[in-house]
């Protein structure tokens, strides 16, 4: 017989409150991809000024372009940059599937 395992009702009200971009970085699998994910999001975050997940909705694609512009004037390779944006649409496609 398998036992039941049920969330208390606190923790249950804790997974409902959880912040989407909190809720999309406990989806993402592997370690490495996380942890640079994780990178990439503070920076934008610290870029444009964000600080509450409510303040994505806020975000237009002129920040995102602007933060591009500053990505390419670092020097980065081809690569990082990708990944760095690549980070961002995915985070926001979550928060577009999740009505967020």
């Amino acid at each position: 017989m398998i036992a039941e395992c049920r969330l208390s009702a606190a923790e249950f009200l804790g997974l409902s409150n959880m912040p989407s971009p909190a809720e999309w970085f406990a989806n993402l699998d592997n370690p490495r991809t996380r942890r640079a994910y994780q990178g990439d999001i503070r920076d934008f975050c610290s870029f444009v000024g964000i600080h509450g997940p409510e303040q994505f909705r806020e975000v237009t694609r002129a920040h995102v372009l602007a933060w591009r512009s500053a990505l390419e004037g670092k020097a980065l390779s081809g690569a990082t940059i990708r990944r760095k944006l690549a980070a961002l649409a995915s985070l926001f496609d979550h928060l577009l599937d999740s009505n967020a």
